[in-house]
């Protein structure tokens, strides 16, 4: 009997292993290989989709880990996984990789009938990558400082140890079409979706999966599921809403990691940290704009709380929109600030200065954080160069001068010729 159940458990071995070849063969294209690209604007694009990726955060170990050089452990319902070495050491990373073999790892996750990836590595969602993005992710990873560190055997449980099986499993359960925009969506909301979807993988964490480890599909996409132990939330537009989430909110929250709705912390701080707060501010409105379901122009928060405030509103109602959106949050609604964290803008001398020079100067580039002490100091702000236009930092800039500071009904406002002047190199 035990050797009959043994000739069956291995027909079935068998079985299932050319069933996976026979998807390796249907499901992983011959891709023609090209020369690694090594000019400086491929390679900077190429590090912006992997800080879009944040492959750092699961190719490191926390805690003194050599940068891409892997060894992270993922406890999975399969048994314990290691990231791998990604820096280009001709050994113990890719530094052997060609281009089309890089592209077929990360978009269909293998390369070879021997050794496909387990899905731990996000190729269910990098399969939106194109073939030129993942040439400029090669040409990133290329470039890097070689680093000699030899992988960490998996200890996943029999039968999932055989990794042929993947191609089984990758044939029902990976997707191979190419991301497509919405026509019926601006280029803002289409711009997330490729984010989300894609590079950013967020579905990885935010979808719950089915019995072998597959996201689950429909409107299961994006609903939440329990990553180690924690609650990874529900992010489809309706659940956000009813959370107090709003598109200005969420941005604010990818570019510092804090929100009124709360603080990242576990995995989510990692993202922050080493990748969403990266990001362009078009790319986190973008994100957002997507998991809101909503279009660019649509009114912010601070447009939203000026026109309900009706009469009452301030006589410069752009430049008090743009504080409620951009500023509000950390400054405070009333221009407040908050204790050992952020300044207050309220009787703040700098706002009387007769040019504004500071004002303008720091709007546009932010401050670096400052540190009096263990338990005193201030967080970063970032500047608004790249996200608000001349006329609007004018607006800005003249809301908070008039409203906050010392003897501001007296201060002549600037004009947008005077803070060009400013901003100009």
């Amino acid at each position: 009997m035990a050797r009959l159940l043994g000739v069956l458990v291995g027909l079935g071995i068998i079985g299932i292993t050319a069933y996976g070849l026979f998807a390796w063969l249907w499901g992983v294209p011959s891709v023609a290989d090209r020369p690694t690209l090594t000019d400086p604007k491929a390679i900077a694009e190429g590090k912006y989709l992997a800080a879009a990726g944040d492959c750092v955060s699961c190719h490191t170990v926390e805690d003194g880990g050599q940068r891409f050089a892997g060894g992270r452990p993922f406890d999975t319902p399969f048994g314990r996984l290691y990231s791998t070495n990604i820096t280009p050491d001709a050994t113990t990373g890719i530094g052997g990789m060609t281009s089309a073999e890089f592209y077929q790892l990360i978009a269909y996750g293998a390369d070879s009938v021997w050794d496909p990836l387990y899905p731990a590595m996000p190729y269910t969602s990098f399969h939106n990558i194109d073939r030129d993005q993942s040439d400029r992710l090669h040409a990133y990873f290329m470039s890097l400082e070689p680093v000699a560190q030899p992988a960490t055997p998996n200890a996943l449980t029999f039968p999932f140890s055989i990794r042929p099986l993947m191609f089984g499993w990758n044939l029902l359960f990976a997707s191979r079409a190419p991301f497509e925009a919405r026509p019926d969506k601006d280029d803002a909301w289409n711009r997330g979706a490729f984010l989300v979807q894609g590079p950013g993988h967020c579905g990885e964490c935010h979808t719950p999966r089915n019995l072998l480890g597959a996201m689950e599909g429909g409107e299961a996409a994006l609903s939440g599921a329990v990553i180690g132990g924690m609650e990874a939330p529900d992010l489809r537009p309706q659940a956000l809403a009813a959370r107090g989430w709003t598109r200005a909110d969420l941005a604010t929250y990818f570019e510092t990691g804090a929100s009124p709705q709360g603080s990242a912390f576990g995995e989510m701080f990692l993202a922050v940290k080493n990748s969403l707060r990266l990001l362009s501010h078009d790319d986190r409105v973008a994100i957002a704009s997507y998991l809101m379901d909503t279009t660019a122009d649509a009114p912010t928060k601070g447009q939203k709380a000026v026109a309900a405030m009706g009469d009452a509103a301030h006589p410069n109602k752009e430049g008090q929109s743009l504080y409620l959106t951009h500023c509000g949050l950390c400054h405070g609604p009333q221009g407040q600030g908050m204790a050992n964290t952020m300044p207050a803008l309220k009787g703040n001398a700098t706002l009387a200065q007769p040019d504004g020079r500071n004002l303008v100067q720091v709007i546009a580039d932010g401050v670096k954080p400052e540190a009096m002490s263990q338990t005193a100091g201030y967080g970063p702000m970032p500047g608004y160069r790249d996200r608000l236009d001349t006329q609007q930092i004018t607006d800005l800039a003249n809301y908070l001068r008039a409203d906050f500071a010392p003897g501001g009904a007296a201060l002549p406002p600037l004009t947008a010729d005077q803070v060009q002047q400013i901003l100009q190199p």
